[in-house]
Order: structure tokens, then C-alpha cells, then sequence
């Protein structure tokens, strides 16, 4: 019996290391995406409007049953950009259009300012538009102690 079980056993192992072998021997399979006519090598489409000019803008109003995700696919969408940020940026930019700047929860026909690539850098970079970087002596920029 351990006769028939060590003979057993030692075409297990055979069988093994040949089924390792043959998976050894599999063929790899390398998927590669197309690329698009206006696209580099870094995933910009240099084509698209918002990526052909930084200052490209648009006002979009908003359709009943329309949410902030078929908006930024319609207008970003294929552009290469982080559409995350882009989402926040246009909830940064039209707070009127939000409840409590939720970006799941947005008023129908409100008009939305779509921001172009150069006015979200400057929110990225904390810049306000139309403000110089350097400090202008704001509220903001000082410091209040209060109490003893």
C-alpha cells in the first residue's frame, strides 16, 4: 500500500512540474489603448477646446434632471484632464448653483461658469481672479488677537 501510494504520489509531482512548465510557456498578452488624433503622449488632447486655448470659457445653464457629471463629460470630457478636479473647481467657482456646495446637489436652471484651464490652475494655486498674488493688507491677511 505506501508502495502504491509513493508511486502515486511521484506522478502527482511529475504532473505538477509539467503543468508548471506549460504555464511557464503561456504566452503574455500586452494590452495597448488606441490613441486619439489630438492626443499625446501624456493623455492631452490637444485638439479639444478647453486644452487649445487656457483661457477658454463657457456658460452652461442647467437642464432639469441634469447633474454636474453629464455637464463636465459633455463640455471636459476626452480633454485629458483630472475631471475630479475640474469638479471641484466648478463647485468652487458657482456656489450659487449648489446646495451647500454640494456637488451632488445642484439647482436646475442655474447658469454655471465653466471654468477654463488657466482660472483652475489659479484655484489649484490658491489665486483669487482678477487679484495680484501679493498680499494687499486684506482682513483677511491679518491676524486678530482677542481677550487678555
Amino acid at each position: 500500500m505506501k508502495q502504491a501510494l509513493s508511486i502515486l504520489a511521484a506522478a502527482g509531482i511529475g504532473l505538477l512540474s509539467a503543468q508548471t512548465a506549460l504555464a511557464q510557456s503561456a504566452p503574455i498578452v500586452v494590452l495597448e489603448y488606441p490613441t486619439f488624433a489630438g492626443e499625446t503622449v501624456d493623455g492631452i488632447n490637444n485638439d479639444h477646446p478647453f486644452i487649445e486655448n487656457a483661457n477658454y470659457s463657457v456658460m452652461h445653464k442647467v437642464a432639469e434632471a441634469e447633474t454636474l457629471s453629464h455637464i463636465i463629460t459633455n463640455y471636459y470630457g476626452e480633454s485629458g484632464l483630472d475631471l475630479s478636479v475640474v469638479k471641484m473647481a466648478i463647485v468652487k467657482v458657482n456656489k450659487h448653483a449648489f446646495v451647500r456646495g454640494n456637488a451632488n446637489y445642484l439647482y436646475a436652471d442655474k447658469v454655471l461658469h465653466l471654468p477654463s484651464v488657466n482660472e483652475i490652475r489659479d484655484l489649484v494655486l490658491g489665486k483669487a481672479a482678477g487679484k495680484s498674488s501679493s498680499s494687499g493688507g486684506g482682513r483677511s491677511d491679518q491676524i486678530y488677537f482677542i481677550g487678555g
